[in-house]
């Protein structure tokens, strides 16, 4: 198998905690995390809030540096690059985060916006800047005529994801990780944005970090999941085999939680989960991990 994209091994991430004087110990939102991903592919990362997921993907971003452990791009670990390496990978691994609204500066058009990227990145020149700013509007499904010159606030949760979207897409990356970038969405807005991730992917050959709470949504499109527990990787694997047939009472917990339209399935699941917990809790004492 070709080289990841993105590689990250034994990952730890600890806040706050002093041990002197009575102190708190430290406490751990990430624990001994590994993963891959691969050009092309879907890793989707699940879990329940406070699990970590965020923190590991501001971790695989560079915005967060690991308490130890190491993330490699290409092979190249990250603590070693220089001041154009992280140029090239700036460039390369781009966010969408959760809330498109703040992620967006309120004082810049949407045309400045993309042309400020496009300009800093040297990307388009003055001749081709208009037709590129086009271009990636008409990729995100907006028309360029009718939103180039509207600020953030003239544009609903949908189109501000999109305009993040684009932004993101302008530097042409290999990888995209988005952070819940459909929970703060209307169900009708949110199958409208994954299915223009779903398009982007398949066009660009994009690698694809989606950290979700929704499980419907990993289930229909990644290749790959990660189940998070405690800042813990409990179980790992193709989606179907780990939706599918999960081996973890957590993984079994999450999928009990999920929405079905069935409600025999709904009812067969939390009855197997109590069946599972009847033994004991929940907790990382009992959890197991799985390769990935």
């Amino acid at each position: 198998m070709s080289v990841p994209i993105l590689s990250a091994r034994a990952i730890v991430k600890s806040f706050g905690g002093r041990r002197w004087f009575g102190g708190a110990a430290p406490k751990r939102a990430v624990d001994a995390v590994d993963l891959d991903v691969h050009e092309g592919e879907t890793l989707a990362i699940v879990g329940e809030s406070g699990s970590g997921k965020s923190t590991l993907a501001r971790i695989l971003l560079g915005l967060a540096r690991p308490t130890a452990g190491t993330v490699e791009y290409q092979g190249q670990r990250v603590e070693s690059f220089t001041s154009a390496d992280w140029a090239t990978f700036r460039k390369a691994v781009q966010p969408v985060f959760q809330d498109p609204a703040s992620s967006l500066n309120p004082r810049m058009r949407v045309e400045s916006t993309l042309s400020h990227v496009l300009r800093r990145h040297k990307l388009a020149t003055r001749d081709t800047l208009d037709a590129e700013i086009g271009s990636l509007l008409a990729s995100v499904g907006l028309d360029a005529a009718q939103f180039r010159d509207r600020y953030p606030h003239q544009l609903s949760g949908g189109q501000q994801q999109r305009i993040a979207i684009a932004r993101a897409m302008a530097v042409r990356p290999r990888l995209i990780i988005a952070d819940e970038p459909l929970s703060s969405l209307d169900m009708s807005v949110q199958a409208q944005i994954l299915d223009l991730l779903v398009s982007l992917k398949a066009t660009r050959n994009l690698g694809l970090v989606l950290i979700s709470h929704d499980l419907n949504v990993v289930d229909a499109i990644s290749d790959r999941v990660i189940v998070m527990y405690l800042g813990r990787i409990v179980e790992a694997g193709p989606t179907r085999q780990v939706l599918g047939n999960p081996s973890n009472d957590y993984t079994r917990s999450l999928l009990a939680a999920k929405l079905v339209a069935d409600p025999h399935i709904a009812r067969a699941r939390r009855r197997a989960v109590d069946d599972a917990r009847a033994s004991g809790p929940i907790s990382p004492s009992n959890l197991q991990g799985a390769p990935q």
